[in-house]
Order: structure tokens, then C-alpha cells, then sequence
């Protein structure tokens, strides 16, 4: 074992949960390199795991030139290789796995069939959903990373949860419970689909400690609490907000807001697909995600989102993040396009002092707006409508007459009055807000302001871009 790898031994007994990886450097350079080591040792063995896949990943191998696993000779040389598989590509090879096979687990399954024993799926909004496929030890990695999110949220073993992310076969429905239960919390499951009114009388009754829910859910139950339930939510003694499923959780004036309302801490998350996992320290301001899973899949392997070419894992770098579970056995992220544009953060973080790194989601490749050569993502938008908070609800719409990139100005962007804001200051309100955004991010806005509860509310995520049906 080199001493990079060996530096990279899981710590036993840390005193930080953050600290699940030895690593005695705090200079960033040796910091990556140490990362590197380790995942190039993984990577060498999982190439040649998919390359048996003839049906799928040898092909992609081929078509990038590779004739063999041995041409890929270092991390370099993998980091050239385009990538095998996107959101498209992923439903296209369910499609002929059914077609072919009888089953939609995908061509690029690299396991028997009836070892994937677990499923887990996108929403399906936008089409055909995909699915995540679990064997039994993707899911005991995945309930392991999991683990060390609940860890770093102050979670103990025998704390009663409450879970209002949508069950059905999101990933962070059952996939999460199950996770949990595997930490040995307890986990009150009655989910989005119950309802705001259910939701408000089982956390009553429960009594959790820690509550799961989308940034949507959460301001739901902050407005909707005291006149379903006769209290603010702050009565009902939650300690903690995990986020995870849409932007917002990380933005300084929704921390705020579940600090006045909850009296809680806020934690922003991604994890559970193919062994990610994010999620924000306990601080009371965000300084990205702390990436809590480096020894089983390298999420942040950044390329221009043009060009499409590598770009250097750097602090402050910034890209699109290609996806590789570095020991996945079904159906795996390999070279996985995520759409994600993500910015990296390597060094200490300000909040609380731990040495890594962290990331921040600022966008998504597909939903970036061009309006007169300024490139903006929606939810650096949401961000500053987020500041203008409480005199806005912070519910906004963004209204295309096409879909993006391009968008013909001004961009119409419909926005909420807060609770309290009285009519006569709306029209004040949508000229400050049109120059913050000006002053910002370089483009001016059409605002127009709507009266509180006007925007449709959702558990679910809420899709922040709206697209006029054609004349």
C-alpha cells in the first residue's frame, strides 16, 4: 500500500464524522493527489468490472478508441474518456433492455438480473423516469454513506424521524427510510403524499427530532402550521432540517427562516445515487456541501459543459460533474453526464474548520438562460428573490415564451408578495428586485408581483421555469 492510500485508511473512532478518511495534509495540492491515489486504485479495478457489459459499456469503450481495458493507463487517461451515459441515453438503454431482455433495469446492468434486489427512480416529470438499481452491497454502501450524513446532522441511533420527501420510488423515499432504519433511527414514513393537514398532525403526535422534507415542504408547514394545527411549527420541538431534492436549502435567507420558525438547524444534502453523498456542516450559514463519500464514487470529475473537456479539480473550479460509482455493482454511474454544474470548494471550511472538500450545485446544464449573451442559472435568481425575503414569499416562477437557453428579453419573472406586504409597496418592490438582479447578474428583469399564495405549492421539487404551451 503506497502511503496516499495508506493515508486514506478509514479513521476508527474520530471524533468527527467528517473525518471518515485519515488524510494528514491540510495543503490542497496533497490533499487531491492522496484522493487521487485512491480512486485511481478503485477506478483500475471497476473498468474492468463494466467492460464485461458488451451490451452497453464496451461499446461506449470502443467508440471512444479504447480496445482494451489496459489502454487506460492512468487517471489522466480516464478523465479524456467522453462520457458513456446521461439522462437520454440512461432511458434509452431501459427501453431495449425491456424490449430485449424483459426487464427495464437497463442494458448497462452489469449484474444477473436477481441480484438487483432494490429499486429506486426518478420522478418521471420530463418523460420516461430512470431507475437506480441496488444489489445488496450497493445498498450497504449506500446505507454506509447515508450513514455518515445522519451522523454529521447529530442523528442518534433510536431518534425518532419524520420523512415528508415523496415515498413513492424517489430516492430519498424508500431508499431513505430503509437507510435509516439501518442506522437505527425510527423513522415516521408517511411522506408528501400525505398531505400538509397529515403531515402536521403526525409530527404533533411523533414528536421527531429531526424532520426531511424539500425546501417547498418545509415553508409549507411553516405557513400552513398554525391554522392547521393551532400552533407555529417552532411548538413542535424539531431540532433539526434535513433538505435535499431542489435548490434553496444552502441560501442564507431560508437558513434564517427555519431558525425564526423551527427553532432548528438546517442541513442542505444530495446523496443516495450510486453511493453520492453531500451535505452541509452544522453551521448556521452554508459554505457548500462537505462531500461525504470519497472512497466510493467520484462525483466531481468536472468538464467544461461546451467543450465537454476535463477541467482542473482545483478550489474554486467550475463544471459539470461526471458521475463514477468506484465499486457499483448494478447498473452503475460510469463517466455519468449529471447536467449538474457544480463549483468546488478545497481548503478549510469557514463554518466548521474541517479540511476537504465541499461543493455547491449553482445550476443545471439544461436549464441555463441566455438572455443577451448572459449566461444565468435559475436558481442564482431564486437566490436573490430569497433576499427579499419576508416582503417576498419567496415563491417565483421564471415564464419562457421557448425552451432555454435562449430567451428573448425581458425575462418575465413572476414573484409572490410576502404574508404581510401590503399591496400599495408591490409595485416599489418589483423595481428594487429588477435592480438587484441587475446589479448582480447583469440582466434586467420584467417583474410582476402577485398576491401571497398565488403560486402553487408543492412537496415535491418545484420547477422554477415555466414554458408557454405553443399558440
Amino acid at each position: 500500500m503506497t502511503h496516499a492510500l495508506h493515508a486514506l485508511a478509514a479513521r476508527p473512532g474520530s471524533a468527527s464524522p467528517l473525518r471518515y478518511l485519515d488524510i494528514d495534509t491540510r495543503d490542497p495540492a496533497e490533499y487531491l493527489a492522496a484522493l487521487d491515489a485512491l480512486r485511481w486504485a478503485k477506478l483500475q479495478k471497476q473498468i474492468r468490472y463494466v467492460w464485461r457489459n458488451e451490451d452497453y459499456y464496451r461499446r461506449r469503450f470502443i467508440e471512444a478508441g479504447v480496445t482494451s481495458p489496459n489502454d487506460i493507463r492512468s487517471l489522466a487517461d480516464f478523465r479524456q474518456l467522453p462520457a458513456f451515459i446521461d439522462k437520454a441515453r440512461h432511458r434509452d438503454s431501459q427501453d431495449e433492455s425491456l424490449r430485449r431482455y424483459g426487464h427495464p433495469l437497463g442494458l448497462h446492468l452489469t449484474t444477473a438480473p436477481e441480484n438487483a434486489i432494490h429499486l429506486a427512480a426518478t420522478s418521471g416529470t420530463t418523460g420516461t423516469p430512470t431507475f437506480y438499481v441496488f444489489s445488496r452491497k450497493d445498498l450497504e454502501i449506500t446505507y454506509k454513506v447515508l450513514g455518515r450524513m445522519f451522523a454529521v446532522m447529530g442523528l442518534r441511533p433510536g431518534d425518532t424521524t419524520f420523512h415528508a420527501f415523496g415515498l413513492s420510488l424517489w430516492l430519498a423515499g424508500i431508499t431513505y427510510t430503509q437507510a435509516l432504519e439501518a442506522y437505527g433511527a425510527r423513522p415516521v414514513a408517511v411522506g408528501a403524499e400525505g398531505g400538509v393537514p397529515k403531515i402536521l398532525r403526525y409530527i404533533e403526535l411523533t414528536r421527531p427530532r429531526f424532520l426531511f422534507a424539500t425546501p417547498s415542504m418545509v415553508n409549507q408547514l411553516i405557513e400552513r402550521a398554525p391554522n392547521e394545527i393551532g400552533k407555529p411549527i417552532g411548538a413542535l420541538g424539531i431540532d433539526g432540517v434535513f433538505c435535499s431534492g431542489e435548490p434553496g436549502a444552502s441560501q442564507p435567507a431560508f437558513r434564517q427562516r427555519v431558525r425564526e420558525h423551527f427553532g432548528a438547524r438546517v442541513f442542505d444534502a444530495t446523496g443516495g445515487a450510486w453511493h453520492n453523498g453531500t451535505i452541509t456542516c452544522d453551521s448556521a450559514d452554508a459554505h457548500g456541501m462537505h462531500y461525504m463519500a470519497e472512497d466510493h464514487c467520484f462525483r466531481y470529475d468536472l468538464v467544461d459543459p461546451e467543450t465537454r473537456q476535463p477541467l482542473e479539480i482545483r478550489d474554486g473550479a467550475v463544471g459539470e460533474g461526471i458521475h463514477t460509482a468506484l465499486e457499483y455493482e448494478a447498473s452503475p454511474a460510469f463517466r455519468n453526464a449529471t447536467g449538474d454544474i457544480l463549483r468546488l470548494h478545497v481548503g478549510e471550511c469557514p463554518g466548521c474548520g474541517h479540511f476537504g472538500v465541499r461543493m455547491e450545485i449553482i445550476g443545471r446544464a439544461d436549464d441555463m438562460l441566455a438572455i443577451k449573451g448572459v449566461k444565468v442559472y435559475p436558481a442564482a435568481i431564486q437566490k436573490v428573490v430569497h433576499g427579499f425575503m419576508p416582503r417576498l414569499s419567496g415563491e417565483l416562477r421564471i415564464r419562457l415564451d421557448a425552451p432555454p437557453p435562449r430567451v428573448e428579453p425581458p425575462l418575465k419573472l413572476i414573484v409572490e408578495a410576502g404574508e404581510n406586504t401590503a399591496e400599495s409597496e408591490w409595485a416599489e418592490l418589483g423595481k428594487a428586485l429588477a435592480q438587484r438582479i441587475r446589479e448582480l447578474l447583469s440582466f434586467r428583469p420584467k417583474v410582476s408581483v402577485l398576491p401571497f399564495g398565488s403560486l402553487p405549492r408543492s412537496g415535491a421539487k418545484t420547477k422554477l421555469i415555466e414554458i408557454a404551451p405553443p399558440a
